[in-house]
């Protein structure tokens, strides 16, 4: 009988030794999944990145020069301010439109919701400007621009949420 119960407890043990071991290949095969899931959403998330501030560039040309041409050392006045004034605000107007328009990837349901709310603080960012260029009188970008702040702080989080690291979104956009 005792025979018996050993056999039992040894057949036991082997069977339980058996299924941990199962379930752990099970969790390495779960956890290179995710691993892999997690990469190819860090690759999606960098190419709509770049493609985001890729388009951004290619809108804001008018815009970078007033801002660079009122922060130099004789910023321009009278008619030459005003056109460039207009050209800047009709240039923040399409940006605005350039970044709401960017699609998310289907890969990154995850970060969807950041992504959007990112979206529209950068979009509203440059509606701002636009507005404060139309107005009479020198253009106050002041709230625009951290507007513009708080954007970078919400693509660095998402960047830093999907590993990847931060980078200056004010220096992509302006560099």
């Amino acid at each position: 009988m005792k025979k018996l119960w050993f056999l039992g407890l040894g057949l036991s043990l082997f069977l339980v030794g058996c299924s941990d071991t199962g379930s752990e290949e099970g969790k390495e095969k779960e956890s290179a999944e995710t691993s892999e899931e997690n990469t190819n959403a860090a690759g999606e998330l960098m190419d709509f990145y770049l493609n985001l501030t890729t388009t951004v560039n290619g809108t804001d040309i008018d815009l970078n020069g007033y801002e660079a041409a009122v922060g130099g050392e004789t910023p321009p006045t009278g008619d030459e301010l005003a056109k460039l004034e207009d050209a800047a605000a009709m240039s923040a107007e399409e940006t605005a439109k350039a970044v709401e328009s960017t699609e998310i990837p289907s890969g990154l349901e995850d970060y969807k919701k950041d992504i959007e709310e990112f979206k529209a603080t950068l979009a509203e960012s440059y509606t701002m400007k636009a507005e404060a260029l139309k107005k009479e009188g020198e253009a106050d970008l002041t709230a625009a621009d951290e507007k513009m702040i708080e954007a970078e702080n919400q693509i660095k989080a998402i960047l830093d949420k999907a590993g990847l690291v931060s980078s200056s979104l004010m220096n992509d956009l302006n560099g």
